[in-house]
């Protein structure tokens, strides 16, 4: 009767429907449970009126009072989750590297930037002698007044600053102020000093709780923490160093020296860099003229072992130990003022007057990054930089610190490394495709085929090698294709050799190669391998037996393994336009048929029952495949093109296409359905604007991914709409999905990167992700070395040089090869023998290296 009565006022008010119920990931949405005989609203403001009319109000009982607000709250908290989830569901951009966050203004202009990690804040000292505290990320929380009169304030880490936690200089001296910034001690006036002495910079060292301190005579002194870091006692003499014109301490750092890794103090004196010894507290190294100008800024970067100067020349350089020239960075067009090391990376910040702050990667030798300094608006002046400071926890911004302004730059972090290889990747692919399924579980790998030649397998989980094949640069893979069931490794060279490889040792064994026809006849260029996978326990129990062999079947042992239905048949495309299937064992030509003559076969993809293929012939032909047959393809249906389709992805009874065609700049997607469904465009600004390099999609999640040389990766819905825009600092080589979450692995070089699904999923599709049931982890551990192939001394450099995200900071003091750098812990083994196993080495290199021969060709211990 209330509902009669509600809806004869004129208030019929209805629910709207849930846009995303039906959407591309088949899983119902849980909605709102409706009540039995309820009536719901379409616009609560409709029922504000109602509420504020008194005379219809006060004729309710309680209780339908209660529960019309209630269905009110319910309505508008409906409508709350209806909009997040379209907002989320929108386009959106995330960028790898410096992004703006925030810009503080100081009136009084800005002294000094203290960092308290401690404390989640940092500490602002402003011209007037005020102490402005903020959070992390800038907000601010109060502002005292300085205890004694400071110019500069640092922060002491560690246990050592427990009491004292900062470090101020001034006027009157050294200040050591508590974490509430009391006043805890100050120096004495005049003790061993000229009048008008006044400190310019400090830098503690707490690990030897040492505090350096340079003075305004160009003068270096060292004072060292006493009574727990409550006061400072001077240490020595101060240091004078040479005089110069134009000679003064403008930048201190600290770094280890080979061999012994001694902390030395390095500080930047016009455009020479001074070198002094902590222990013996002397000058022991000046290096004249590293800069044609003054240097700016200095930093050690501990992950390459290598100092980085900056100058006013407006170049950055990196120096080896002892002082060798190792590469320089010129992107600036302006004089460089600051720079930063990121910690535990290889990037380094630099800020100069061309308005610019850039990244710079040492381990790729390259600039990775570059955001504009005037984002906020501020004129050129106001926007020099004085001095960059690092995070000084993970999360933290950096910070640019300028005359009269502060500005917080958060670092985004969109990949992890996973895996570096030797030398630049081509090509890459996940196996066993996805979908994978639940049980039972063959491990995931990943395929990589780099330029030098060689192939490898890693465990996607880990970034582990597990094998590797070793060919030579001129083998240079055109293609591969990997059968993890029966660990078999296709390989198509550049020049046409088709190789067939034992994938069940390490390193991988070639079984035989197919020299291609001589001219005339038509050479092969493109490669697949279809699987026709119909029972699971079957191609488990096949790769169980192929590992305990190590790829050496037995028909007579394993016939049991080999009665079922799975099928699995190369492909190869040709310049001629036709497509082969080949034999198994023999890489013979079984059938073959034309495809997109006159022109080449330019990619090939494929599902549980069907090849695509597009050609020189501006066609895309999808084939059903008859895996039990001799002829086993037969033409089901042709699209036709306006530009060359140079990838291709199959999802359900769509096939994505990534189009090229670089005489007009010209790069696209479309989707092609299958039977009734249409073809699917989408906007010409969302598609990339250079090459493409990978297209691979997500059943489970029903999302494409494209890769592209212009330095992102794009997400795709299943109805070919642009869900993300991943922007990064590099261009990606190759692209593949590696889980059923919807993790990405990225080629940048010879790295490979994973892109976390968390980083860039939707919340709806991360809701739907918990119902599904995970695949069991395998472990995948790396394959003992074997003996039954003599190896070189460039493969055993190269083996030398395979090492995982996980064993990169794990084993060090290693056996190292002369003049090359460390062995990784299996090779290390393999050579010793037996006895060279070190019980600190994780498994399995104790379980699998107790009984490997040395082979001949290994270089004596």
């Amino acid at each position: 009767m209330e509902a009669e009565a509600w809806e004869a006022e004129g208030y019929n008010l209805v629910l709207d429907s849930d846009l995303y119920d039906a959407d591309g990931c088949d899983v119902p949405d849980p909605g709102l449970l409706t009540e039995k005989n309820e009536w719901t609203l379409t616009e609560p403001s409709q029922v504000l009126p109602f509420l504020t009319s008194s005379q219809q109000w006060q004729s309710l009982t309680p209780r339908a009072r209660a529960r019309r607000l209630w269905l009110l709250l319910r309505t508008s908290l409906h409508e709350v989750v209806e909009k997040e989830k379209r907002a989320e569901l929108r386009v959106a951009r995330l960028t790898h590297g410096l992004e703006p966050l925030r810009r503080l203004e100081v009136a009084a202009g800005l002294r000094s930037v203290a960092q308290d990690p401690v404390g989640g804040r940092f500490v602002v000292l402003d011209g007037a002698g005020r102490l402005h505290l903020h959070k992390e990320d800038g907000w601010a929380q109060e502002t005292l007044l300085a205890p004694v009169g400071l110019t500069g304030l640092v922060t002491v880490l560690g246990p050592l600053g427990a009491v004292g936690r900062f470090v101020g200089w001034g006027p009157a001296g050294l200040a050591i102020l508590r974490p509430n910034l009391s006043l805890l001690w100050l120096s004495e006036q005049r003790v061993g000093r000229a009048p008008g002495w006044a400190p310019t910079c400090c830098l503690p060292v707490p690990d030897l709780r040492l505090l350096l301190v340079a003075e305004m005579d160009s003068s270096l002194a060292l004072w060292q923490f006493r009574s727990g870091g409550r006061r400072l006692v001077l240490r020595g003499s101060p240091l004078h160093p040479p005089p110069s014109p134009t000679g003064r301490l403008m930048r201190l750092a600290v770094g280890p020296v080979p061999p012994h890794h001694v902390l030395r103090c390095f500080a930047a004196y016009g455009s020479a860099v001074l070198t002094f010894d902590l222990h013996a507290w002397t000058l022991v190294d000046v290096r004249r003229d590293l800069h044609k100008t003054t240097i700016s800024d200095l930093a050690y970067c501990e992950e390459v072992e290598a100092m980085v100067t900056a100058s006013r020349d407006s170049t950055v350089k990196v120096w080896e130990a002892n002082w060798q020239i190792r590469m320089v960075f010129v992107g600036h067009t302006g004089p460089v003022t600051a720079m930063a090391v990121l910690p535990n990376t290889t990037l380094v910040l630099s800020a100069s007057q061309d308005g610019t702050l850039r990244t710079w990667d040492l381990q790729a030798a390259a600039q990775v990054g570059e955001v504009a300094l005037g984002y906020w608006g501020q004129d050129k002046l106001s926007r020099r930089v004085g001095r960059l400071l690092a995070p000084a926890r993970p999360g933290w911004p950096v910070l640019s610190l300028c005359a009269s302004s502060m500005q917080l730059w958060s670092v985004r972090e969109l990949y992890s490394p996973l895996a570096q290889l030797p030398a630049k990747v081509l090509h890459m692919q996940v196996a066993p495709a996805l979908p994978l399924p639940a049980h039972p579980s063959l491990p995931t790998r990943l395929v990589c085929a780099c330029t030098d030649g060689s192939v490898y397998l890693l465990s996607a989980a880990t970034g582990r090698i597990v094998s590797s094949l070793l060919l030579e640069p001129e083998d240079c893979a055109a293609a591969v294709a990997y059968c993890l069931p029966r660990e078999v490794l296709w390989l198509l060279t550049k020049a046409g050799h088709l190789v067939r490889a034992n994938a069940a040792r390490c390193p991988m064994s070639v079984l035989h190669r197919v020299c291609p026809p001589p001219p005339p006849a038509p050479q092969p260029c493109c490669l697949h391998l279809y699987s026709h996978l119909k029972d699971l326990g079957g191609a488990f129990s096949s790769w169980e037996v192929v590992c305990q062999h190590q790829g050496e079947l037995r028909r007579s042992a394993v016939a049991c393994a080999w009665k079922n239905k799975n099928r699995y048949l190369p492909v190869v495309g040709h310049v001629d336009g036709t497509l082969s299937v080949l034999d198994w064992l023999s890489s013979k030509t079984v059938f073959q048929t034309e495809a997109h003559s006159p022109g080449p076969v330019v990619a090939i993809a494929s599902t549980w029952n069907s090849i695509v293929s597009s050609g020189g012939d501006l066609t895309v032909k999808m084939w059903r495949v008859f895996p039990y047959a001799e002829e086993s393809l037969s033409l089901l249906r042709t699209f036709c093109c306006c530009y060359p389709a140079v990838a291709l992805c199959v999802l359900g009874r769509r096939v994505t296409v990534g189009f090229e065609d670089p005489d007009s700049a010209t790069y696209g997607l479309v989707q092609f359905g299958l039977g009734d469904s249409p073809r699917l465009d989408h906007r010409p600004q969302d598609d990339p604007t250079d090459h493409i390099t990978g297209l691979c999609c997500c059943p489970v999640l029903k999302l494409y991914a494209c890769s592209s040389l212009d330095c992102t990766v794009r997400i795709w819905t299943a109805e070919n709409r642009l869900l993300r825009l991943l922007q990064l600092n590099g261009a990606p080589q190759a692209l593949a999905f590696c889980s059923n979450s919807g993790d990405l692995v990225l080629a940048l070089g010879s790295r490979l990167c994973l892109v976390s699904h968390r980083l860039y999923l939707p919340t709806s599709y991360l809701v739907k992700k918990m119902c599904w049931k995970v695949p069991d982890m395998v472990d995948d551990p790396p394959l003992p070395l074997t003996s039954q192939e003599s190896l070189t001394s460039t493969q055993l450099q190269r083996l030398s040089n395979l090492h995982g995200a996980a064993s990169l900071r794990s084993h060090t003091g290693l056996l190292n090869p002369p003049g090359g750098p460390p062995f990784p812990p299996w090779v290390r083994a393999w050579l010793c023998g037996p006895s060279g196993v070190d019980a600190s080495l994780p498994e399995p290199w104790h379980t699998h290296l107790g009984s490997v021969p040395v082979p001949a060709s290994a270089p004596a211990h």
